[in-house]
């Protein structure tokens, strides 16, 4: 059976066995050095998650060509608010600033230039929208990196960040509050670069990725 967890210093597996959970010390029979336990096993319910039987809302996918991909896709409830919000706080503003010019068939330069920001809200909304309702996250390992894609449809953003055995996975606080409570952001950090996704996931969803993240880094 693969050690849970590996060494800060010497990267070897540490076993169950040599932590102390009470007291926040593992040892590392390898190298014989001692390290905080949490500084090796950040991530809540780690060992007990089972990559077989991933959360709602989260797929893994295994492919002899490609690797692990581990895809994250859930219809966040916020949607359902700024659908009319958008409708309602879009239509009087776009309608009022730019739909009154189309119909009168003259073009206002100051009007025009004072409802760009309005115009530029309402991209913003419906592009969060669209994503609530479409959207996913795709986790890759291609070629010793580790690749986050945010898509939708055939759009895709994606940021990358080259990892070995070494990369420290962590959740962590982020800036993110919803109902003023911060919220964990999954942190991936490899010889000084750092990554962060995942803010908006469902924390069962966030320790079940972190974990199987860490897991597939350290090829396991």
């Amino acid at each position: 059976m693969t050690d849970p967890y590996h060494c800060q210093f010497c990267k070897e597996g540490v076993s169950l066995a040599d932590v102390n959970v009470a007291t926040d010390i593992a040892l590392c029979r390898h190298c014989g050095k001692t390290m905080p336990f949490s500084a090796i096993a950040p991530i809540p319910g780690a060992t007990e998650i089972d990559l077989q039987n991933p959360p709602k809302a989260v797929r893994i996918e295994e492919s002899p060509i490609n690797g692990r991909t581990i895809i994250y896709r859930k219809i966040s409830p916020i949607v359902f608010f700024l659908i009319p919000f958008t409708a309602f706080w879009s239509g009087i503003s776009m309608f009022g600033i730019y739909g009154k010019q189309i119909k009168s068939g003259h073009f206002d330069l100051g009007n025009s230039l004072f409802g760009l920001p309005f115009l530029f809200g309402t991209v913003v909304l419906v592009s969060i929208i669209l994503y609530s309702l479409f959207g996913r996250t795709r986790i890759g390992f291609p070629n010793g990196m580790l690749t986050v894609a945010t898509e939708l449809g055939p759009i895709a953003w994606t940021r990358r960040l080259a990892c070995d055995r070494s990369a420290r996975v962590s959740l962590q606080m982020s800036n993110t509050r919803v109902n003023n409570v911060p919220q964990r952001v999954i942190h991936v950090e490899c010889q000084g670069q750092t990554l962060k996704f995942g803010v908006m996931m469902s924390d069962d969803a966030k320790s079940f990725i972190a974990e199987a993240v860490r897991r597939t880094l350290v090829g396991e």
